[in-house]
């Protein structure tokens, strides 16, 4: 199967009115509006078990605000939804810690609430860092509040535990919203580590992905000479069946190859789009020996499995050229090597292999021009029907 590309990611997980860049702050602020209506509901029977009715009606409207904050970050709005966050926050920490208190905690909540108010992707960052620092200073001064200006006794009729309670769920939402970070981060440096080693139309490996690891094949085999060998196939007739059909048609195609190819060779074959209709296939740990017999029979398969367009077959075969990197030989020799091979195979009449087995039998250094650097080795023949 295919690798899906990071737009394709996005286009998955979040609504259409919010941009792929504002994602990751959208998810954020997506959860804690969803953690907040549900903290804010339980707090209205938590007042009404405790007989504080005018504190359970002022969570009717946190819930409110929280869920409209929700819908606002749904639409995209979310530095409306960052305003709705924040004066609620601000709003009922103020009044509940008024009412009951700073024995009961419910100040805490401030802490994780005044660094999630920082994050809105629209709004200048020194608005948004003035909302988070009056978050703070609020918490201060709450926590600072002489009980003279208490209308109840310090934590009335609230459990002792309550303050711990509050201030546990205040520091895990705080790991929480930490972790979330992490997680998108995480989420988004995968994405784009994808974007930059796979093609975004097949999702096998790019051609930039492919050179960097055919490289570090070479200097290994400088130390273990182990057996490697490369393919490079192109697609016969593939401008026909733009012309005829569509680029859309020819994608299709492309793609079909694609996942033919991901399903008949092994996970840890390297499997590239060179560019256009070509593909190069990489073998670490494979003779050009072992690796033929697998090269013909995907090339067989292909042949007896031609695509289908309204009812239409669509012949597909594949020309290709196999041969080994050899110990001290360029890796960019042995792919113009490849691709001379396949262009014999189409001189030849297309829908076929040819391969070659070659060694270097004299320094990197002696070598100009790329027929003398090889020299027949095992193997030379042509594979066709």
């Amino acid at each position: 199967m295919r690798e899906p590309s990071f737009t394709a990611h996005i286009s998955q997980g979040k609504p259409h009115r919010v941009h792929s860049q504002n994602y990751r702050k959208f998810f954020l602020i997506h959860w804690a509006s969803v953690i907040g209506a549900i903290a804010h509901l339980c707090f209205i029977f938590l007042f009404l078990a405790y007989d504080h009715p005018g504190l359970a009606w002022l969570n009717v409207g946190g819930v409110l605000m929280w869920l409209g904050a929700l819908l606002a970050n749904l639409r995209g709005n979310h530095n409306q939804a960052i305003y709705l966050i924040s004066i609620e926050a601000y709003t009922h920490a103020g009044i509940v810690t008024v009412t009951l208190g700073t024995a009961a905690g419910f100040h805490y909540y401030l802490l994780p609430l005044s660094c999630l108010v920082t994050l809105s992707p629209n709004m200048p960052k020194w608005r948004s860092l003035l909302i988070g620092f009056l978050g703070m200073l609020e918490f201060l001064a709450l926590e600072r509040l002489p009980d003279s200006l208490l209308p109840l006794p310090s934590g009335s009729n609230l459990p002792s535990i309550a303050a711990t309670l509050n201030l546990s769920v205040a520091l895990s939402a705080m790991v929480l919203f930490a972790m979330l970070v992490r997680c998108v981060y995480e989420m988004q440096e995968r994405s784009l580590t994808t974007m930059a080693t796979r093609d975004s139309l097949t999702g096998l490996f790019n051609r930039r992905f492919s050179s960097d690891y055919l490289r570090q094949v070479s200097i290994q085999q400088q130390r273990n000479k182990s057996p490697c060998s490369i393919a490079l196939l192109d697609i016969d007739h593939f401008k026909q069946i733009n012309d005829r059909y569509g680029h859309k048609v020819g994608d299709a195609c492309l793609v079909q190859i694609s996942d033919m190819l991901t399903r008949h060779f092994r996970s840890s074959d390297v499997l590239c789009r060179w560019g256009g209709e070509e593909f190069l296939l990489i073998f670490p740990g494979t003779s050009v020996k072992k690796i033929m017999p697998v090269m013909e029979s995907f090339r067989q398969y292909l042949h007896d499995n031609p695509t289908q367009h309204h009812g239409e077959q669509i012949p597909l075969t594949i020309s290709m050229g196999v041969t080994n990197l050899p110990p001290g030989i360029p890796y960019d020799v042995v792919i113009n090597r490849a691709d001379h091979l396949l262009y014999r195979a189409k001189a030849e009449g297309r829908d076929r292999i040819i391969c070659q087995h070659v060694e270097s039998r004299r320094g990197q250094a002696e070598y100009g021009h790329q027929d003398d650097m090889f020299e027949d080795g095992d193997h030379q023949q042509d594979q066709h029907p």
